[in-house]
């Protein structure tokens, strides 16, 4: 069975409550997100009737934060286990859903507080997972959300765990395609390197500090940074560094030079019990001075990995696989202000908040997967949208296509690109640049509306 089969017989998630009712309705809501992508429940709900039933269903203590979970997960596991990759790359990061701007609506006891410590809040890890071949993401592969200091889901170990158990999901998934997790420099762990030995997983992170290594011929300092700092350039090429205006960087093409090395790290004084190591590759990308303006920083990544590092072209795989990490960061503006804006949500209950933050963030990750889709003439439409939302577009593009052939839809007839220009055009895209999530979740309200109006004859 193709990816596209299987989503178009269970296009959202499929929770297991006791109540079928709640099914039902969990089922609507699911197929609302996928239809109208947005956390507000006013807009989300056709009639006030429908809102009010949504409304009931997220605070229904029958309706379990972690069966919303588990459906959601699932449905992901679905699609990924009949997919033709080999290997999926497991993007992760943490975000703060910051409600502070909402604080008169919300019961404040049930959210604790968010990264500054003083608003309300709580925090979500997600982790989505890509193609590695093509970077392409493919849904939810992990979740966990917990308040702190005060919330109603304070943790009771400590927040470092989440990385672990990312690694412990996963597991339990059995999904058949080798995994490589990839993270940012707080998941950079001993402990987390010891966990991926001797499974067929592997892990990529970018150094958090400089770490002691074991002395060797070609590490004789044995310092991480100091060592591949003395390795012999392996090859350079040549990167757009975009404006960064939080780091005041100023945007650039450069030329970068690559080095690796394989390390052997020592478990930290702090925590040593036995003299333990992990053998690793370690590859550092720098910044040629030459291409450093003046009062710039040079641009140095340091990454470790499990993956095997040879040559030029694998050092630039590590990289490239790196940077895909930024998908998850796609999910989370998504589901932030250029998308759903579940921070915005007046919804009083703590708990209902969460609920509705899980069920945004499939609809999130979906709507992320469509944009990246833009240029993707492979993968049939069917994978995101029904048989009668196509045949509605069949019918549509030919009167949102100009008179020359940049200004017709030149993408293969129902594929995943093919769609999103259709709905690029709808969100009033002129094609200048590629379209982005909020034009693409412009588009789709919109189709709401034409599909509607297109179906309505039809049931006459």
């Amino acid at each position: 069975m193709t990816a596209a089969t299987l989503l178009a017989k269970s296009s959202h998630p499929s929770c297991r409550f006791r109540d079928q009712r709640l099914n039902k309705r969990a089922a609507r809501m699911f197929q609302a997100l996928a239809d109208h992508p947005t956390a507000n429940l006013k807009q989300l709900a056709t009639t006030r009737a429908e809102e009010a039933a949504y409304s009931r269903f997220l605070k229904n203590d029958a309706t379990h934060l972690d069966s919303l979970i588990y459906g959601v997960l699932q449905e992901s596991y679905g699609r990924l286990r009949v997919l033709p990759t080999q290997h999926l790359l497991i993007v992760n990061d943490t975000s703060e859903i910051n409600l502070q701007a909402q604080i008169g609506y919300h019961c404040r006891r049930e959210l604790g507080v968010a990264g500054n410590n003083s608003d309300a809040g709580f925090f979500l890890h997600a982790s989505i997972a890509l193609d590695a071949m093509t970077g392409q993401p493919q849904g939810c592969a992990a979740m966990e959300l917990w308040t702190r200091k005060g919330g109603s889901k304070d943790r009771t170990d400590g927040e470092s765990q989440k990385w672990f158990e990312v690694q412990a999901q996963l597991n339990q998934a059995r999904l058949p395609q080798m995994l490589t997790f990839v993270q940012d420099r707080e998941g950079d762990m001993f402990s987390l390197w010891q966990q991926v030995q001797g499974t067929r997983h592997h892990l990529l992170t970018r150094a958090r500090q400089d770490r002691r290594i074991a002395v060797t011929e070609q590490c004789p300092n044995g310092k991480l940074w100091a060592d591949l700092a003395q390795q012999p350039v392996g090859g350079q090429y040549s990167l757009k560094i975009k404006r960064d205006a939080k780091e005041e960087r100023l945007a650039r093409t450069s030329v970068m030079e690559a080095r690796w090395v394989s390390v052997e790290l020592l478990e930290p004084r702090t925590t040593r019990a036995t003299a333990q190591r992990v053998c690793l590759q370690a590859v550092e990308v720098r910044e040629c001075a030459a291409s450093v303006p003046e009062g710039q920083t040079p641009l140095v990544w340091r990454l470790l990995t499990t993956h095997a590092v040879n040559s030029l072209e694998d050092t630039l795989q590590i990289v490239r696989w790196y940077l895909d990490r930024w998908r998850v960061e796609d999910v989370f503006a998504s589901l932030k202000t250029r998308g759903l804006d579940v921070e915005q949500t007046r919804l009083h209950s703590g708990e209902a908040i969460m609920k509705l933050c899980v069920m945004s963030l499939w609809s999130a990750a979906r709507l992320t997967a469509l944009v990246q889709g833009r240029e993707d003439e492979i993968t049939d439409a069917r994978v995101f949208f029904r048989e009668a939302e196509l045949n509605c577009m069949d019918a549509l593009c030919p009167t949102l296509e100009g008179g020359t052939a940049h200004q017709r839809n030149r993408y293969a007839t129902r594929s995943v690109a093919w769609a999103v220009w259709i709905l690029a055009r709808l969100a009033r895209w002129h094609g200048s640049g590629p379209p982005g999530i909020e034009t693409i979740r412009a588009g789709l309200h919109t189709f709401e509306a034409v599909f509607l109006g297109w179906s309505i004859p039809k049931q006459l």
